[in-house]
């Protein structure tokens, strides 16, 4: 047996469990995706495109604190490589304190922050409605999602990463049966409709936590790795966390607010649809139609419900109440994408694990090898799901959404992407090894620079200027991926990462 097939069954070993662990995290977001597409179209298409809003706020939150991890498991695995299981705990200790106070804080702060910051991303009253309950009953669980986090990145870092996907596993057998029953109001429980899911989610996360601690507490860890003690917090560890863990916090801040001014391009092509649709036909163009559309708004908001009828533009008012069929369409291509970059980025954590463990050991060319392995494996197993993609969109995003609208809206710019994920799997695989070698201002750096620079600005000139619409808008993310694996991908061979001390 060659040493590469060795390492490719290592790799595999490690990636599995992180793989549908993460997947299975994953499917909590699609379930509501999918569920909320259940309901009639006057909730289902705003509440998907509410969704496709909430989640990158999620994140920018939640994310940030999530790059706890990055520190965390880089330390862990490293002193876990040099024989050092009691640093290894004392590395979770400070983790999981970090986690707890700075989780308070952001989960109360970002619930009261999201009335005034969701209306700057999308004006639709239909996704306001649905998406601002929604965004709260999620930010209300970053304490329990960057907690769980903490848990995770040390169980990894030893390698026993099969305990987040039991978990994982459990959390989304919960958020199934809780969304069933509240979003659509099963027996004694109300019908909350798109909050529901956000409820149900939310729930889910808290039930995982609970789980995770309980796994932690179990004697054979507690024995060897010696945790959870007020002796064993440092605050030169807690430093050393957050020192490797601030920068890829801020590429994933950097990241979901790219990804936020993204939707919102997208969002202003469903703006575009109303308005080419009101000048095309002749009662509503012409010089007057601003007025006019004035006019009927307040007319339509009137208190005097009989002379709303009467004297109000229903005809009108059905044009502007266009569903945003392109933000929707938006909503479940990413979460089609999230299979391949969170399936992605859980190779790129058993990598991580591998690179960081060889480092502790002193053998940093053997990292390097696991780094290339993984890539190379990646690319050819998310090459063939991009394949498969394209040949049968239809089928692909049929999964996710039952609104024919949205998916022949759609399927030109999955195509689009699917041709490019190979390269998605082999740019987060290396993002993940630098962070496992303690490089992570490098990746903080190339995401601040491609979303200012390349994804946000991009999207607007060829979706916009360029009049090119959905298609446009999401080649601005190809040209995007293939620069982060062409960055990444030189950086990891240039080797200076090897030298960093964590």
């Amino acid at each position: 047996m060659t040493l590469e097939v060795k390492m490719w069954g290592r790799i595999g070993k490690l990636a599995a469990p992180v793989i549908l662990a993460m997947l299975t995290q994953t499917a909590i977001n699609i379930m509501d995706t999918v569920m909320v597409g259940w309901l009639e179209p006057s909730y289902s298409i705003a509440g998907q495109s509410a969704l496709g809003y909430s989640l990158p706020l999620l994140w920018s939150v939640g994310g940030f604190l999530s790059a706890l991890s990055v520190g965390t498991l880089a330390i862990t695995a490293r002193r876990f490589g040099e024989g050092k299981f009691e640093k290894s705990g004392q590395t979770l200790t400070n983790s999981v304190t970090i986690a707890v106070i700075s989780g308070i804080v952001f989960s109360i702060g970002s619930y009261l922050a999201v009335p005034y910051v969701f209306p700057l991303l999308n004006d639709n009253e239909s996704v306001l409605a649905f998406g601002i309950p929604y965004a709260q009953l999620r930010l209300l669980g970053v304490l329990s999602m960057v907690a769980t986090i903490s848990f995770k990145s040390f169980f990894d870092g030893i390698g026993k990463t099969h305990v987040h996907m039991v978990i994982a596993i459990i959390m989304n057998a919960a958020n199934i049966i809780l969304n069933y029953l509240l979003i659509f109001g099963i027996g004694p429980f109300p019908r909350l409709y798109v909050a529901g899911a956000g409820l149900a989610s939310l729930i889910a996360t808290y039930i995982g936590l609970a789980i995770m601690i309980l796994w932690a507490l179990s004697p054979k860890y507690i024995k060897k790795f010696k945790y959870f003690s007020r002796s064993k917090l440092s605050k030169k560890v807690a430093w050393a966390i957050v020192r490797i863990s601030f920068p890829s916090g801020l590429a994933t801040v950097f990241a979901m607010l790219g990804f936020l001014m993204f939707l919102k391009i997208v969002g202003y092509l469903d703006t575009m649809a109303v308005e080419e649709t009101l000048s095309a036909t002749a009662a509503y163009g012409g010089p007057f139609a601003k007025s006019f559309a004035s006019l009927q708004h307040q007319l339509f908001d009137s208190h005097d419900f009989f002379g709303r009828i009467y004297v109000s533009d229903l005809a009108f008012m059905s044009i502007e109440a266009r569903p945003p069929i392109f933000a929707s369409g938006a909503k479940v291509i990413m979460d089609l994408l999230s299979i391949t970059f969170m399936s992605a980025i859980a190779f790129g954590t058993a990598t991580a694990t591998l690179v960081s463990q060889s480092m502790g050991k002193g053998d940093p060319e053997l990292a390097e090898k696991y780094g290339w392995e993984s890539a190379k494996l990646g690319g050819l197993l998310f090459g063939l799901i991009g394949l498969l993609t394209f040949i049968w969109p239809e089928v692909a995003l049929g999964l996710l959404s039952r609104d024919q609208a949205v998916i022949t809206a759609a399927i030109p710019s999955i195509r689009v992407l699917a041709s490019i994920e190979w390269a998605i799997g082999i740019g987060l695989i290396l993002t993940q090894a630098l962070f496992g070698a303690g490089n992570s201002k490098f990746v903080m750096y190339v995401e601040g620079t491609l979303h200012v620079v390349c994804l946000v600005p991009l999207a607007y000139i060829l979706g916009i200027r360029l009049e090119l619409g959905p298609v446009g808008v999401w080649s601005s993310a190809v040209i995007y991926i293939i620069l982060l694996a062409s960055i990444m991908g030189w950086k990891f061979r240039g080797g200076s990462w090897k030298t960093i001390k964590v």
